[in-house]
This record gives C-alpha cells, sequence and structure tokens, in this order.
C-alpha cells in the first residue's frame, strides 16, 4: 500500500496553495531586489531651509508615524504635538534653539536647530516604560502602579507569525506561573490545559477566561491576528473583582481596536507543513511478528499446540515478497498519518481621528491533521466602531463571530485520536484497503483471530462531522460627566449552536486470500445515524462608575464600582435510529426508523455583582489598593447565594526614597516591594438545579393497575456553599541599568477550603437517592516565579532576552473519606487520582525494582515473588517477606499528570530590517509510569490479534539479549508500578525558531506599500527528555496521536 493511493487530495490541494504562496513571496523579493538595495535610515535626517517656522515629522524605527509625540523648544513653553501623520509644526522658533521630542514608552532626545527648518526625527524604543499600562478587571492601570500579580503579554508580529492553531499555545513559555499544556495533535482540539499557579481544586481548576469584558469565552477560537495583548491575573488583589469565579485565576484578553492608528490594511498569509514529533513504531513484517508471537507461545505452549505454524510464517514470508494483497506486510502509522499542515489567510482595515476609530478582520484557518481524515477549518470576523457623538459621550459596538467544520474519527475506543489499546490489535498482516475491489481487509492468516483491527476502515467509515458557529456583540456607552468622573454601560451577548452527527458506512472485512467476505464487521450493516444539537446563549449587563482625582500634585485616588449580572441557557438534544436507507445521507429521516433513541434537556443559570475597587498612590511611592464583590448565584439555596470576596494589598517604591537612591540610585533604577491578600471563589462545581428538588419519573400499581407518576429524585444539602481560597502574595520588582534590566519575583500561598465532595451516605437509601454533596477538602499551592528580562541596543542592533521560570507544590490537606495507601479518586475527567492527605494531589508511589533477574540466583537472593530469570524482581522495603502494596515507595515532591517546574528562554534580535526570535520552554518536576499497550512484553491474552512493535524484537530480555533492556517475553507479574517503568518526564524544547525580513522603506513605498515582512517559523524542531515515550508534555501515554513539528512560511502586508 502506497501512501499516494491513501492520502486523498488534501495533499494535492495543500501543495498548490503553497506554491503560489512562495510564487507570491518570490514577486516580492524579486521586486525588492529589481528597485534597489535600500538605504540606511539616519537618526535624524535634517534639511536646509532659510525661514524661522519649522516643520518636521516623527517616526517610529519601522518608518510608522508617531501620533501625539510632544515636540518642545527646551527652557520654553513653546510646544505642540504630532498630527496623525506624525508632522508638525512650530513657528517663530529662534535659529540656536534646541527641540526636545517625547513620546510615552519611546527614548526622549534632543536636537539642536541650528537655523535647519525640516526635521526627520526617528524615536527608539525604551526598554521599560514606567507609564506602560495595563488592562486589569474592569478598567487599566499603570504597571508601576500594580500592587498585585500581573503579567501582561503583547501580541506583536512575531507572535502572531507562529502559524499556530490556537491561543493557547502561543501563551505557553511567555508567562511564569501560567502552565499550559498539550495533550493531542488532534486538527480541532489540541487538549490543551491551562492551569495559574497548580491544581486549585479538585473540581474545575481552569482559570476564567475573559474577552473584552466578556467573561467564559473560548480562548482557542480566537483569531491570534485579531488579539493586541493578554493580561493574567494571578493573586487575589488583581483577581478578586471577579469573586466567585477567579479562584483559579483570570486571563484577560484585549482585542485590537483603531484608536491612535492611521488609516491602513493589514494583510498576512502563512503555509505550515507538519510532520510527527516522535511516532510509536510498529513492525511492519509479519512473518517476523509471528515468530514473536511464537515466541512468546513457548513458554508455556508446546511447539504442535502454537496457534501460528512454521508453515504460516514461512509462507507469510515467501509470498509477501510477491502478493502484497494477500500477504501483505502493512506498516500502519505509514497508512494512516500524513503531513498535516496548517493554512492561515487574515485581513483586516483600522483607522481612527478626533470623533472615531474603527477595526475590521476576517480570517481563515484550514488544518490538515496529522491523521487521515482529520481536518479542521475555521473562519473569523471581527468588527469594532467607537465614535464620539458629544464631546463627553461616546457610543460604541462590537461584533465576532466564528464557525468552523471538523471531520475526526469516532469509534467506541477513541474521539479523534490514535489509541494504543486498539492500535495494538492493527497487526501488519492485514492489506488496509483494495481501490480495485473496494474491500477493507480483515484476517487471513491462519490462527488469526477474526476480531483484528483494520485502521485504516475505521479512520475512513467511522467519522464524526461536527460544525459550530459563535457570535458574539457588544454595545457600549460611555459619559464622561465632568473632569475625572465617567460612567459606562455595556451588554454583552455570546450566542452559540453546535451539530454533530455521525453516520457509520456498513463494513465487513475482507479476506483477500479466500476472496470472501468475513463474519467480521466492522461496522454493523444496520448502522444508523446519531445527531446531536447543542445550543445556547449567555448575556451580561455591567453598569460601571469610575472617578480619578489627583489631590496636591502627590495624592492620587481612583474609585471604581460596577453592577454586573449574568445569565445562561443552554439546550442539549439528541435523536438516533438505525438502517440508513443511503450511506451519502446523514439525517434521521434518511433511516427506517429503526431502534429510535431521544433524549434532551435545558438549563439556565444566573449571577449577579455588585463590584468595588479603590486604588491610592500618595508622593509615587506609596500605593494602596482594595477589592471588593459580592456575588449571587442561582446554583444555591436562599440564604447561600450570596457570599463577599474582599482583598487589600499595598505597594512600596522604595527607589524613589531619598535615603536609597543616595547609595544605589546609579545602578538601581526602580525598585517596589508589594504584598497582597485576599479571598476568591469557585462555584464552577456546583451543578445548575445540584440545589433544587428535582423529580424522576416512576410508575405505581394502584388496584393492581400500573400507573405513571412523578418520586424525588435525590436530597439536598441545604448547607452546600461556595469553595473558597484565601491568596497571599508577596512580590519584589527590580529595574536596573537604567530599566535596561527587570526582575520580578513572587512568592504566594493559595489556600482553598470547602471543596465540594460527595458525601457519606446510608446503605439504606442509596438505592432510591441520589447522595448530595458537601464542603469538606482542603487543598494548599505553594511557589516561587521569577521573570528577568533584558532589553538593550547597539546602533541598528536591538535586542532582548528574557528568562521566566515557576515552582509550584499542591498539597491535600483534608479529605472527607478513610485514604489507604493507594486510594484513588475518580476526576470529573473520569480518571483515576491517587490522594492522601500531606501529598501532592495524584502523587507517585512505587514499588522498587531491583532489575531483571538474569540468573536463578539472582532470584534466590531476593525476596520470594514468582519470578523467573527475566522477569522484575521487587525490593522487600518493610521486610515482611512478602511484596505488597506496603512495599511501595512514595515521592513527596513528584506529581503523576503535571510538573511542578516551568522555564522557558524567550529572545528577540533585530538588525536593519532582520528580525530573529528563539524560544526554548520546558517543565521538570513529574514522574509518571511508562505503561503503554504496546509495550507489554505478555502477549499471550490476544495473541491471535496482537501488533508487535520493533522494541518487542529488539530489547526483551533472553539468554542471548541479557542487556536488552525489557522483561521476557511471556513473563508474569512485569507489569507492576515500579520503578523499573518510572520515567522522569523533564524536558527541555526547542519551542521556535523565527526569522524574518521586512524590505527597506525605501523601496516599497515607491509601490505605495508602508511594510512587507517575508518570514519563515518551525516550531518544536527540537526536545531534550529520558522519557521513552511518545512525548513527555502528553498528559496520557496511551493517546498515540503525535505532537506536530511545523514549519511555516509567510508573509505580512500593511497598506
Amino acid at each position: 500500500m502506497k501512501k499516494t493511493h491513501l492520502r486523498g487530495c488534501n495533499f494535492s490541494r495543500s501543495m498548490r496553495t503553497f506554491i503560489f504562496s512562495i510564487r507570491i513571496v518570490t514577486l516580492i523579493a524579486v521586486l525588492g531586489l529589481f528597485l534597489g538595495r535600500a538605504q540606511a535610515a539616519d537618526m535624524i535626517s535634517v534639511l536646509q531651509q532659510t525661514s524661522g517656522d519649522i516643520s518636521g515629522s516623527v517616526l517610529d524605527k519601522s518608518g510608522e508615524p508617531i501620533i501625539g509625540a510632544s515636540v518642545l523648544v527646551k527652557g520654553t513653553t513653546t510646544g505642540t504635538v504630532t498630527d496623525f501623520d506624525g508632522k508638525f509644526i512650530l513657528k517663530n522658533v529662534p535659529q540656536n534653539a534646541i527641540l526636545v521630542f517625547k513620546y510615552v514608552g519611546m527614548k526622549t532626545i534632543e536636537v539642536p536647530v541650528k537655523g535647519k527648518t525640516s526635521f526627520r526625527v526617528v524615536l527608539e524604543s525604551d526598554a521599560i516604560d514606567i507609564d506602560e499600562v495595563v488592562v486589569v478587571g474592569y478598567g487599566t492601570q499603570k504597571k508601576v502602579n500594580l500592587t498585585g500579580a500581573v503579567s501582561a503579554v503583547k501580541f506583536d508580529e512575531q507572535l502572531s507569525s507562529r502559524s499556530l492553531p490556537n491561543v493557547s499555545m502561543a501563551l505557553q513559555g511567555k508567562v511564569p506561573g501560567l502552565a499550559i499544556s498539550q495533550n493531542s495533535g488532534v486538527a480541532g482540539d489540541k487538549g490543551m490545559t491551562m492551569l495559574i499557579r497548580g491544581m486549585g481544586t479538585v473540581n474545575d481548576a481552569n482559570p476564567l477566561i475573559v474577552v473584552d469584558g466578556m467573561p467564559d469565552v473560548d480562548i482557542n477560537r480566537l483569531n491570534m491576528d485579531d488579539i493586541e495583548s493578554v493580561s493574567v491575573l494571578k493573586d487575589a488583589a488583581s483577581s478578586a473583582v471577579y469573586g466567585s469565579r477567579a479562584a483559579n485565576g483570570v486571563i484577560l484578553i484585549t482585542t485590537k481596536s483603531g484608536k491612535g492608528s492611521k488609516s491602513k490594511i493589514n494583510a498576512s498569509a502563512s503555509y505550515s507543513i507538519g510532520i510527527p514529533v516522535h511516532a510509536w513504531e510498529y513492525m511492519s513484517d509479519y512473518a517476523r511478528s509471528l515468530t514473536l508471537l511464537q515466541r512468546n507461545a513457548a513458554v508455556s505452549t508446546a511447539p504442535d499446540n502454537f496457534r501460528f505454524k512454521n508453515g504460516t510464517i514461512d509462507q507469510w514470508m515467501a509470498m509477501g515478497m510477491i502478493d502484497p494483497l494477500r500477504y501483505p506486510n502493512t506498516d500502519w502509522y505509514d497508512v494512516i498519518l500524513r503531513t498535516g499542515g496548517i493554512q492561515k489567510y487574515n485581513i483586516s482595515a483600522s483607522g481612527s481621528n478626533d470623533k472615531s476609530n474603527y477595526f475590521v478582520s476576517v480570517g481563515i484557518m484550514d488544518e490538515d491533521g496529522l491523521l487521515m481524515n482529520n481536518d479542521y477549518t475555521q473562519y473569523n470576523a471581527r468588527m469594532s466602531y467607537d465614535m464620539k457623538i458629544f464631546p463627553n459621550l461616546t457610543i460604541g459596538t462590537k461584533f465576532s463571530g466564528n464557525w468552523s467544520k471538523m471531520q475526526y474519527a469516532n469509534t467506541n475506543d477513541f474521539q479523534g485520536t490514535i489509541n494504543a489499546a486498539s492500535m495494538r490489535f492493527a497487526v501488519a498482516g492485514i492489506t488496509p484497503y483494495d481501490p480495485v475491489t473496494g474491500y477493507y481487509g480483515g484476517a487471513m492468516a491462519y490462527g488469526e483471530d477474526s476480531q483484528v483491527f483494520n485502521p485504516y476502515s475505521a479512520y475512513t467509515n467511522q467519522l464524526s462531522q461536527k460544525d459550530r458557529q459563535e457570535a458574539n456583540g457588544n454595545i457600549s456607552l460611555s459619559w464622561d460627566i465632568i473632569k475625572g468622573l465617567n460612567a459606562r454601560v455595556d451588554y454583552t451577548i455570546n450566542y452559540y449552536n453546535q451539530f454533530r452527527y455521525q453516520a457509520d458506512i456498513p463494513t465487513r472485512a475482507y479476506d483477500f486470500q479466500k476472496g470472501v467476505l468475513t463474519d467480521r464487521r466492522f461496522v454493523e450493516d444496520n448502522a444508523g445515524v446519531s445527531n446531536y444539537t447543542n445550543t445556547g446563549y449567555k448575556t451580561q449587563l455591567n453598569a460601571r462608575l469610575g472617578y480619578d482625582v489627583t489631590i496636591k500634585k502627590n495624592h492620587n485616588l481612583s474609585v471604581m464600582a460596577a453592577f454586573s449580572r449574568e445569565y445562561w441557557f443552554n439546550r442539549y438534544q439528541m435523536s438516533s435510529a438505525k438502517d440508513r436507507i443511503h450511506s451519502d445521507l446523514h439525517e434521521i429521516n434518511a433511516t427506517l426508523n429503526v431502534d429510535p433513541s431521544v433524549e434532551g434537556y435545558s438549563s439556565a443559570q444566573g449571577l449577579m455583582s455588585f463590584i468595588g475597587r479603590i486604588n491610592y498612590a500618595a508622593f509615587n511611592k506609596y500605593l494602596f489598593e482594595v477589592n471588593l464583590r459580592s456575588d449571587g448565584s442561582s446554583k444555591f439555596l436562599y440564604g447561600y447565594r450570596y457570599s463577599f470576596f474582599p482583598s487589600g494589598s499595598v505597594g512600596w517604591i522604595f527607589s524613589e526614597e531619598p535615603f536609597i537612591n543616595r547609595w544605589a540610585g546609579s545602578w538601581l533604577s526602580r525598585a517596589k516591594l508589594r504584598a497582597s491578600y485576599g479571598k476568591l471563589g469557585n462555584n464552577s462545581a456546583v451543578g445548575e438545579y445540584e440545589q433544587l428538588e428535582t423529580l424522576s419519573s416512576s410508575s405505581y400499581f394502584v388496584n393492581g393497575a400500573l400507573i405513571k407518576g412523578l418520586v424525588n429524585k435525590k436530597m439536598i444539602n441545604r448547607d452546600l456553599t461556595w469553595e473558597e481560597t484565601a491568596v497571599t502574595n508577596v512580590g519584589l520588582d527590580l529595574g536596573f541599568l537604567k530599566n535596561h534590566l527587570s526582575v520580578e519575583i513572587d512568592y504566594y500561598d493559595r489556600f482553598t477550603t470547602k471543596m465540594i465532595r460527595p458525601s457519606d451516605f446510608s446503605i439504606l437509601l442509596s438505592g432510591a437517592y441520589s447522595s448530595p454533596r458537601k464542603n469538606i477538602g482542603n487543598m494548599r499551592n505553594k511557589g516561587v516565579e521569577v521573570n528577568v528580562t533584558y532589553q538593550g541596543a547597539k546602533g541598528d542592533f536591538n535586542y532582548m532576552v528574557n528568562v521566566n521560570a515557576s515552582y509550584n507544590a499542591t498539597i491535600l490537606e483534608k479529605w472527607n473519606e478513610y485514604l489507604g495507601s493507594n486510594t484513588t479518586y475518580t476526576n470529573k475527567d473520569g480518571n483515576a487520582d491517587y490522594v492522601f492527605v500531606g501529598m501532592p494531589y495524584n502523587y507517585v508511589s512505587a514499588y522498587e525494582a531491583i532489575g531483571i533477574a538474569q540468573t536463578w540466583n539472582d532470584i534466590y537472593n531476593a525476596t520470594p515473588q514468582g519470578a523467573r530469570p527475566g522477569d522484575l524482581l521487587y525490593k522487600d522495603l518493610n521486610g515482611d517477606g512478602k511484596i505488597d502494596d506496603s512495599d511501595k515507595r512514595v515521592y513527596p515532591r513528584l506529581q503523576r499528570d503535571r510538573p511542578t517546574t516551568n522555564f522557558a528562554l524567550n529572545s528577540n534580535f533585530e538588525w536593519r530590517g532582520i528580525d530573529l526570535s528563539i524560544m526554548f520552554q520546558g517543565a521538570a518536576g513529574r514522574k509518571a509510569f511508562w505503561l503503554p499497550s504496546n509495550n507489554n512484553t505478555s502477549l499471550g491474552n490476544n495473541e491471535g490479534r496482537t501488533a508487535t512493535t520493533w522494541d518487542l524484537w529488539n530489547k526483551t530480555w533472553s539468554v542471548e539479549n541479557r542487556d536488552g533492556g525489557w522483561t521476557r517475553l511471556g513473563g508474569g507479574n512485569n507489569r507492576k508500578e515500579s520503578t523499573f517503568y518510572l520515567d522522569n518526564l523533564a524536558y527541555l524544547r526547542l519551542k521556535n525558531v523565527q526569522l524574518g525580513y521586512s524590505i527597506p522603506k525605501s523601496v516599497i513605498q515607491k509601490i505605495r506599500i508602508s511594510n512587507i515582512r517575508v518570514f519563515f517559523s518551525a516550531d518544536n524542531l527540537l526536545t531534550f527528555s529520558k522519557f521513552r515515550g511518545l512525548d513527555p508534555e502528553k498528559l496520557n501515554v496511551n493517546d498515540g496521536y503525535p505532537l506536530m513539528k511545523t514549519f511555516t512560511f509567510g508573509l505580512n502586508v500593511e497598506i
């Protein structure tokens, strides 16, 4: 079977698009060379004039005009600001005057006039801007005045150019304390997990996502080209304004607007190709695989009773070279995997004047997954418009929408992925598909189990299609009542609709040797149709009043009060029926209505909140902040619906103190100490109707007749209330060498109480009622975060290097039930987590493996455990003469499913239009057991349908292969969770390398284009790890869908 027959037309379509993109880039490069080389721009270009009036323009290093830059005649009050084209005019300026050019975030420069009248001034970015504004909850604050733990990320051209499929991946490694991992490579669903400062609860520990003031937006459906900045709120001082949903931190996303920019059009296009970072290697030599199964059987079976005979193996080895249809040697990864890729196209228009601003964008992303028939397409559109209808009254509107189409395999064992438990039955002796006959291969070898797995059939005939549409609309009114006093009202609605259907195609296995269809049905003949519909909306009304005042120059007071009301409505419907009329039809009425099934439900909830914040700064060095929020949720009973979430914080900019300046002013540019404490909440663990009396249908016998009726479904815990989290944070912000070097250090202690857990329930009631849950269970997270950045410039060379790292320890401090040495708790995802008081949540415990027994003497010297040479031997830790759970060693500083330490290095370099960025990212402090199905050396349980790997051939122990590293074939007691399989999942990854070139403006301005940048970007290039599995970042070791190594070519154009 050749790849070209199996990958279809997707590759051809992608290749045509790729060739077209290359032609565009080549055309632009040739055009740049033809028009000539760019001349290096001078810092200040002065043209001789004779008049006393002067004029000119102020630009940034990229040639963009700077709007609102200050131009002042030094020593006087004469001055002006630049207009929307960056131009200025000053009259009657003395010939010996000095002009001072200033702009927020830029280095101030002075230029002597010397009788000249026309100027072109280029301002360079300052290393750290003390007036930088950071988005916080319900407003903005100057970064220098922040007293909470807030990290901000700007989405610049380089970050957006990585051609990543979602925003979560772009944030990985950018913020200390924000742990992001990718758990799958599925196109359209990367299985992203995000945690801020560890796992705060055993229930929903995901952070709250807020986009343009609207909570509960899916971060991974946003268009990265539309994002301006992201703020991560990590402590109580910064998060308390979001109250009951802020216990796990908050991620604020601000999208782009046209404010403060001239009219322009931006267009971008990129094309990525993807290959697996690492993939499993199944054996495609079926004769050799059968030999391996013979060796496994020889452990306990006489040769005459082998399932697979020597004649079968010899025949397959000979005929496989001349008749691959009937004697195949299938490399399944070669069959089902393809070259992945992402195509992204985006165009936007923006602009502003003194009365209005606008931003409009549309974008398309088309992703081909590595797995065949796994495709995802997403369309995004966004629009914003603000207009001053009166000098003090502004009305604004925003709209965004997205539409996605996803196709993926959906069988009983896996959803869109590659599962080791299923792939273990994909033997190499199956023909995937014969395009001549249209049949899918099944078992053929003598002795082979008919229940073998044909992945090609599954990934072709058992597909799900999912369409989703989302629309978000917002209208706002802002009123500047008097100086410093502003009132604002926002109303937002977010609507979604999702439809998924599955219509499997009836498929039988075919025996190409006998030329007959077998009894094995991959999909039954009466396969039907299943339709699933999810729809709903959320509305939010915000009213906010803010007052800012400066009292006697040295006292700044800011007060904010807000009211918020949110409402959710969701509806789910499912219907299915068997016996589809035709395989091309997928609606319910396209069946014969055999075995119909219908279900559905709806739910609603509301949240009402009162918010307040007070900020006070004295003498630009003493900072105070108080946040208050009261939330009322419809999820709880009356008397427990409202809860109060306060926080307070202080800051001291001690570098402004004279006694500090005297001895440290020459090298210490800025230093701030800050501390905060507050209480946050979490109500996501409570169902919409969990605290309401509900009824279920039941039947009664009345006078001998069966009568339909209702019964109580559950009991209510009338004391159930919010989970609460108290957070203490202490931080230190330092700036050195005129703020070229900045250091941020944070320590936090986050203590969650009243975690919601199932309650104890009388056995006499367990059959009649569902047990209520109650607040019991405490968890503590402690950690440290460090963020170090150095920015500098030398001539035309600019550079930035950032190193950030975080450490988190999670300890379970209270639980509501008896916990033994191996007690597990089934989490919200259905996985078993190991729990014990005083230990990390989902802690690691393992038998201590002595090693593989080489001789009987090794076995006699060990504690009796039923081993043979080639088996693992375990250490009797407690010396009681037997191996049991009491001999497990506990690792109190490690977790199974998440690292304790995350770190990254980000660097950017720019020189004369060339830009280079390099990013390393990694994690440590996680160990897990490498026990997927495909490294099991005991092959006897499903011998007739067991696929084998090359490692099983090369590494299993035998007398001739004592150093192979794996236990013997057919051994027993070798699959315990022991140190033999306990792998360190620490890794360091070269996450991204990007090289770009901006064609000189002196060249492209001749064709009326402001900027053209071509770039090449590569992600996941190298990974350094001792983990023996697929990828150390993935959560599930049995998930065989590889992560992608991508190579991107792209183009950015601004007109």
